[in-house]
C-alpha cells in the first residue's frame, strides 16, 4: 500500500467469506485496483448508448463518457458506470468525470452516463408518483448502459472491457437509481400503481436500446442513494458498499422521506436499512457512515475524497482478486480492543470487550460460510456445537466503524 493509504485499510490473506464471489482476475497484481499505478487516462466522449422518452414526453439521446488507464496493456478489465446525483432534477454525467479520473487511475474502466430527469415545471413540486416515473426511466436508463458496454465488448472489445466483471454506481440520486437497478426483479413486489409504471415503460430492463445482453452486475457502489423498499434486497442479489452521513437531511440515511427544496417528496430507505436486510439475507455489504447532518459531506473535503474513493475501489479489489480479503476501516484490532480466551478452545470462549452498544459477531469455516451471528453483547459464547477445526471470529463495532478479527481453534 502506497502512503497515501493513510493505514485507512487492511487486507488479510485468507481463503473467506469471499470464495463465493472472488474471481481471481488474471489482471490482480497486488496493487491495481487498490493504488493509483496509472497517472494518465484516455478518454471517449459522448458514445450514445440509447435513447428515451421523458415524464414531459420529450425524446432524449442518451450518452456516456468512457475513461481508461493510459497505455495500459491488459484489455480485459472491470469496469465502472456511474451516474451523477441532482434529485432527478439537474445534473449532467461530466458532473462525475473526476470521479471516473479516479477510479481510472486505479487501473479501472470508468464510465458516466447521461439518464432521464425529471424535466416537467418544478413548481408545484414532483409528487410520489412522478418521482416513481423518473425513477424507473432512470433504472432502464441504467440497464441499457449495461448492456450497451456488453455488447461493446462482445464486438471488438474498444474499451478493453471485461464483461464478467460489470460494476454499477452512483452519487445521491445516482446511487438511488444504480441501487435499484442492481436489486430489482421480476421477484420482487410492487404496488399496483408501481406495477403498472414499470410495464409502461417497457419492464424493468426498460427500452432505450434493444441490445440482446444481460444488465446483471457484480457489484454496486451506494455513495448516499437508497431504496423505495430495501425488502426488495434479495438473497442472489450482488455485493454493495455504501457510504453514507447519519443525519443526511436529503437522503435518509434510516428510513424517511427524501426531500428536494426542503420538501418531502418519496419515502425511501437509505443505507442503514439496507445493509440490516442484507446482513439478514447473508448478501456481503458494508457501510462506511459518516457521524454528520449533512449530505455528501464527504464530497466537499479532499481527504475524505481520497478515504472513499480508496475504500470503494478496495472493496471492489476483494470481488475481482481473490487473495485477499476486505474486513475493514481505522486500525483493525486497535479501535476494538478485544481478549478472547481460551484459544484454542472445547466449546466455551470468553469475550472481554469494552462497553459497545451497538456490535455484530460473526463466525465463519474456512470455506467462508457463516455458521454463527449474534448481535448480542454476550461476554460467553457456547461453540460446542461446532466441530474441530479452524474458524474465523469478526466483530463490527457499528459506533466506531471498526472491526476486531480473530482466528478460533476448536479443539474437543
Amino acid at each position: 500500500m502506497h502512503i497515501m493509504m493513510k493505514n485507512l485499510y487492511l487486507f488479510l490473506v485468507l481463503v473467506f467469506p469471499l470464495i463465493s464471489y472472488a474471481q481471481d482476475h488474471p489482471t490482480c497484481d497486488g496493487s491495481r485496483y487498490t493504488d493509483d499505478v496509472y497517472s494518465d487516462i484516455d478518454s471517449t466522449m459522448n458514445i450514445l448508448y440509447g435513447e428515451g422518452v421523458t415524464i414531459a414526453g420529450n425524446t432524449l439521446e442518451l450518452y456516456m463518457d468512457i475513461y481508461e488507464p493510459s497505455q495500459d496493456i491488459e484489455e480485459d478489465r472491470p469496469v465502472i458506470i456511474l451516474a451523477f446525483g441532482g434529485s432527478f432534477i439537474a445534473g449532467e454525467k461530466e458532473d462525475i468525470a473526476w470521479l471516473c479520473k479516479r477510479y481510472a487511475r486505479k487501473g479501472y474502466v470508468a464510465v458516466t452516463i447521461d439518464y432521464r430527469l425529471y424535466d416537467l415545471p418544478l413548481f408545484p413540486l414532483p409528487s410520489a408518483n412522478d418521482m416513481q416515473v423518473v425513477v424507473t426511466k432512470a433504472v432502464g436508463d441504467f440497464k441499457g448502459a449495461i448492456r450497451y458496454i456488453r455488447s461493446a465488448a462482445d464486438n471488438g472489445n474498444p474499451y478493453g472491457i471485461d464483461p464478467d466483471h460489470v460494476y454499477i454506481g452512483g452519487i445521491s440520486a445516482g446511487g438511488i437509481a444504480a441501487m435499484h437497478a442492481a436489486v430489482l426483479d421480476t421477484t420482487d413486489t410492487f404496488t399496483q400503481d408501481l406495477t403498472d409504471i414499470i410495464a409502461a415503460e417497457g419492464g424493468l430492463e426498460g427500452t432505450v436500446n434493444d441490445y440482446n445482453y444481460s444488465s446483471e452486475v457484480q457489484g454496486v457502489i451506494n455513495f448516499s442513494g437508497g431504496l423505495n423498499d430495501a425488502q426488495w434486497i434479495d438473497a442472489n442479489d450482488p455485493p454493495f458498499i455504501s457510504v453514507h452521513d447519519n443525519g443526511d437531511p436529503t437522503v435518509p440515511y434510516a428510513g424517511g422521506f427524501a426531500n428536494i427544496f426542503g420538501f418531502d417528496i418519496i419515502y425511501l430507505e437509505g443505507s442503514k436499512v439496507m445493509e440490516e436486510v442484507a446482513d439478514s439475507l447473508d448478501v456481503l455489504n458494508y457501510l462506511k457512515t459518516y457521524d454528520r447532518d449533512s449530505h455528501v459531506s464527504y464530497l466537499f473535503d479532499e481527504d475524505d475524497i481520497t478515504d472513499m474513493v480508496d475504500l470503494t475501489a478496495s472493496y471492489l479489489h476483494d470481488l475481482i482478486c481473490e487473495e485477499k480479503l476486505f474486513v475493514a476501516t481505522n486500525s483493525v484490532n486497535k479501535t476494538l480492543p478485544v481478549k478472547i480466551y481460551p484459544n484454542p478452545t472445547s466449546g466455551e470462549i470468553t469475550i472481554d470487550i469494552e462497553s459497545i452498544n451497538s456490535i455484530k459477531l460473526d463466525i465463519y469455516n474456512t470455506l467462508g460460510s457463516l455458521v454463527y451471528r449474534s448481535k448480542s453483547n454476550n461476554d460467553k459464547l457456547d461453540l460446542s456445537f461446532l466441530n474441530n477445526g479452524v474458524y474465523y471470529l469478526t466483530l463490527d463495532n457499528y459506533e466506531t466503524q471498526s472491526r476486531y478479527f480473530q482466528k478460533i481453534i476448536i479443539k474437543k
